[in-house]
């Protein structure tokens, strides 16, 4: 089987990435192609807590996995060794199903250039496209704020980087476009 193909859905926190996931998805699924989505969290969640600091809870090892502390009134992020383990292994893993031969679309929250470098490394050779998945921040920020899932301020401290480094070959709106028409919007 020939290298898959990979869609990155890159955006901040509550602004649609997995909805949107899901319904591309879908979309593609009907036309007869099967995509995986894989984000981030994926990973996260099935590491031990203890190397994480996020809202409330603080790891005992958070500093050499990952921490979202609150800093001067943002939210700023540290990663520690196995942070950063776990997020080459996270592209690593994208990539691998992709020369594997899957399609896969990835829900991205792109918060530095180490990341965007790693991105590139392992993406290298392959189809990919680059979707910034964009939304209002007030918008951002009432979504946030609504959904009991969220650390309020994530999405304030992500906005102003999160689409600093791609090269985009499409960008959707999700305040303006419901996620089937945002989802036809990147097929085109």
């Amino acid at each position: 089987m020939g290298s898959g193909r990979v869609i990155v859905l890159n955006g901040t926190t509550s602004a649609g990435k997995s909805t949107l996931a899901r319904a591309l998805q879908r979309d593609l699924a009907t036309r007869g192609e099967p995509w995986l989505v894989i984000a981030l969290d994926d990973f996260f969640a099935r590491s031990p807590r203890d190397w994480f600091q996020i809202g409330g809870h603080v790891g005992a090892h958070a500093e050499a996995g990952m921490v979202f502390a609150m800093v001067d009134g943002r939210i700023e992020r540290r990663v520690g060794p196995f942070g950063r383990t776990v997020l080459a292994g996270y592209r690593a893993a994208v990539a691998g199903m992709a020369r594997a031969g899957l399609d896969v679309i990835v829900d991205e929250v792109l918060l530095s250039a180490e990341d965007w470098e790693g991105w590139l490394v392992e993406l290298a050779g392959l189809d990919v496209r680059w979707v910034a998945v964009e939304l209002p921040l007030e918008t951002t920020l009432q979504r946030e704020r609504d959904r009991a899932d969220r650390v309020v301020g994530m999405a304030a401290a992500q906005f102003d980087v999160v689409h600093s480094f791609p090269t985009y070959d499409a960008r959707v709106d999700t305040g303006r476009l419901t996620p089937e028409e945002a989802a036809a919007a990147i097929l085109r």
